[in-house]
């Protein structure tokens, strides 16, 4: 009896695996199988400088295609879970308060007034009546990414390097008609997300059999991104200073000052 328990229970393993990888010649279980690799503990007298970025990642960009890769765009990875209630959607960076899984079905919804002919009356084309249409929100619509980074001179390993904090998607809310300014959906933790990024394989342009996950592609920094905020005394986005409010270029420069200059950081570091 037991050896026949043993042979169900293999052939039923072996039918699963089959049935989720029956497009390839052999089960590729190396992504689906792999945990997560804790960052190393970082003792706060080690920490001899640190600085708080925030930076937007475009799927647009050729670097970043990978995201829309239809097998497992990132929007569906991210927001599926949230809409699942199996990750904890913040309001804003400060990630203290939650979204419920209602509110964010909210958020992104396009509601509009128009009128039709009232059915109760088909005869009369002057019989109209105002109904409300609602345009759920689409997440394939998301386009770009915020993160929010800490950058960070490890002392006891003399080494300088990111944590990435937190991500949120972005999208353009309309009210009225009227597509207001770009603004994050809801904020997630990097550490609750890993769970979930570590088993999700990312295409590779160059090998099928060596897929990376996009836990690898965030933590090697393998995206194309610009800066949109340090930390400074406003708590303010670049282009919310008035210096750059009305100038996209001198926004675009300040950016990358900011990054010439945590690359100089870096770089006199060390002696050559």
């Amino acid at each position: 009896m037991r050896h026949l328990i043993l042979a169900m229970f293999v052939f039923s393993t072996l039918g699963s695996a089959m049935a989720q990888y029956e497009d390839w010649t052999f089960p590729k279980t190396a992504v689906a199988e792999r945990k997560v690799i804790p960052y190393r503990y970082i003792r706060e007298a080690n920490v001899r400088y640190a600085k708080r970025i925030d930076r937007v990642i475009d799927v647009r960009e050729k670097m970043n295609k990978i995201m829309e890769w239809p097998r497992s765009p990132f929007y569906n990875v991210i927001h599926g879970k949230v809409m699942k209630g199996e990750l904890n959607p913040y309001r804003n960076d400060s990630l203290t308060s939650i979204y419920t899984p209602e509110e964010i079905a909210e958020r992104g919804v396009v509601t509009y007034v128009t009128t039709v002919q009232d059915m109760e009356f088909p005869d009369d084309p002057g019989a109209i009546k105002d109904t409300t249409i609602t345009i759920p929100f689409d997440p394939s619509k998301i386009k770009k990414y915020r993160i929010m980074e800490d950058w960070i001179f490890d002392h006891n390993y003399s080494d300088f390097r990111p944590k990435i904090i937190a991500i949120a998607p972005l999208f353009k809310p309309i009210f009225a008609g009227v597509e207001l300014a770009e603004q994050p959906i809801y904020w997630v933790k990097m550490d609750d997300l890993r769970p979930t990024l570590v088993n999700v394989e990312l295409f590779n342009s160059f090998n099928d059999a060596a897929r990376l996950s996009y836990d690898d592609f965030f933590q090697m920094r393998m995206f194309s991104s610009y800066i949109v905020k340090e930390s400074n005394v406003y708590d303010m986005d670049i282009n919310m200073f008035e210096e750059f409010k009305d100038d996209g270029i001198a926004a675009q420069l300040e950016s990358d000052r900011i990054k010439n200059d945590l690359f100089i950081f870096e770089h006199d570091l060390w002696q050559y």
